[in-house]
């Protein structure tokens, strides 16, 4: 059973959403965008320094990105695609294809993360 708790990710939020169909949560405070690719481990966070506000999340053709608009320009920041695919390959395809998506991936937080949540749902399985 999953021990559910609350924990404040972000101090200072102006923007919070989830990516669409992900399980990745996208933040701003301040001057960072931040990026929770597994929120199960939520110290794992991405994080980019960023001018502007978060506008919008754009996910097609195989890629996401987060507008961010500084007030002249905007800029769009690009997610690891992989990363995001991972929690979804959980949910709908199981340990195999999740475990195929991780191996090319370079060994990061994020991805150090997804491979503990990997290895503790095939220990309950």
């Amino acid at each position: 059973m999953k021990e559910q708790r609350k924990q404040t990710l972000l101090n200072y939020c102006k923007y919070i959403s989830w990516v669409p169909n992900s399980d990745v949560v996208v933040a701003q405070n301040r001057g960072n965008l931040c990026v929770w690719y597994s929120i199960d481990d939520p110290d794992k966070v991405t994080m980019y320094q960023i001018k502007g506000d978060v506008e919008s999340i754009d996910r097609s053709n195989n890629k996401t990105e987060v507008i961010v608009d500084d007030g002249v320009n905007t800029v769009s920041y690009n997610l690891d695609e992989g990363l995001i695919e991972f929690g979804a390959a959980l949910e709908y395809k199981g340990l195999e294809h999740a475990v195929e998506i991780l191996e090319p991936l370079e060994l990061t937080p994020e991805t150090e993360a997804n491979w503990k949540m990997l290895a503790t749902l095939a220990t309950e399985q």
